[in-house]
């Protein structure tokens, strides 16, 4: 069981942790970049998804095992006292309040992230903070079933107000959804798993999409006339099983280890104008030690080039990330565990 159906007295607690935060006096809530003040709404939206995750995380592990008590940090505290705290930071073990034998870090991730990971500065932290204690960050999602596919109807805020305003007949807010809220832990790492599998990216180096080999259509490169004219050149490799290097549309790449892809199979590479593209003329295996394994499928086309994301890809700090397509392929071949598996471990240990 990785799954909790978030309460309404989930959300009050939250809401109600946000709200005090905002008006306590000796708190900053100007924005970190523009330093413009921010208002409640907007700390309410930077406090709601990790704290909801913090509780169905903190639900989970009771359900796994509720001899123990698990509470999380819902104090306002000065923010480097915050820093240097495990997300559960105290246990309830026979009657007896003592502190976690494990430090545990939970994150939020969505289905649209890319990467997942720490700051270089994070982790050292992080270690620094547990003592000789084991480290696992548990990455969790908040999924809500939406009105007509529209995301905006299950905005956070939006479902809570309108799950208060249902008590008062009004109906401000019911164009959003009812308040629905499911936590699921989508995997777990140690500190070891995040060394082992995790790769430093340095501050300058490019973030990029893991999203690789997106699949194109055919009339893109040949019409009924043949080959279309703007295509330069095409080079074919059969039974191919050997190393080629993906570039960027502008030739440029960071180093060797995030444009070496090992390729196996047969099939042709076309270069149309700044961007390159792979016909597959059979089954094709693509594999790179950062961005994972892809099975690319016969008599098909894909782009062949990586890609940066965000406007400004450039990293402004020392980082050590996984791609998360890669985790979940870790996990499937057994080098990370199962989260099912390190739950029980961890409500066992802590």
């Amino acid at each position: 069981m990785k799954y909790y159906q978030l309460a309404f007295e989930d959300f009050k607690r939250v809401f109600n942790f946000a709200t005090s935060y905002y008006i306590d006096p000796s708190k900053i809530t100007t924005g970190r970049t523009s330093g413009e003040p921010r208002g409640l709404g907007a700390i309410i939206d930077s406090f709601a998804l990790g704290k909801l995750t913090e509780i169905g995380v903190e639900k989970i592990l009771t359900i796994f095992n509720s001899n123990k008590k698990y509470f999380l940090d819902f104090e306002i505290k000065n923010n480097q006292k915050v820093k240097n705290e495990p997300d559960i930071n105290l246990i309830e073990d026979n009657n007896i309040i003592r502190e976690p034998s494990i430090f545990i870090e939970i994150k939020n991730t969505s289905e649209n992230d890319r990467w997942i990971g720490l700051t270089e500065e994070q982790f050292n932290t992080i270690k620094r903070a547990s003592g000789k204690r084991k480290i696992f960050l548990i990455y969790a999602s908040i999924k809500s079933e939406k009105i007509d596919n529209n995301y905006k109807t299950v905005d956070l805020a939006g479902m809570f107000l309108k799950k208060i305003e249902d008590t008062n007949k009004s109906t401000i807010f019911q164009n959003f959804a009812n308040l629905n809220a499911e936590c699921k832990i989508e995997f777990i790492l140690s500190s070891q798993d995040l060394e082992n599998f995790g790769y430093p990216f340095e501050r300058g180096m490019n973030m990029y999409d893991t999203v690789l080999f997106k699949q194109k259509n055919s009339k893109s490169f040949y019409s009924k006339n043949g080959l279309r004219k703007d295509i330069l050149d095409i080079k074919q490799y059969l039974n191919f099983s050997d190393f080629i290097e993906l570039k960027l549309k502008n030739q440029s790449v960071d180093n060797s280890d995030i444009s070496d892809f090992k390729i196996v199979g047969s099939f042709k590479l076309i270069h149309k104008k700044s961007s390159t593209y792979i016909q597959c003329l059979s089954d094709v295996e693509i594999e790179n030690k950062i961005f994972g394994k892809f099975k690319l499928h016969r008599d098909n086309f894909y782009d062949f080039n990586l890609v940066t994301v965000g406007r400004d890809p450039k990293l402004k700090r020392n980082n050590i990330f996984i791609s998360k397509t890669r985790v979940y392929k870790l996990i499937e071949d057994g080098f990370i565990q199962n989260p099912d598996n390190i739950i029980a471990q961890i409500v066992d240990e802590i």
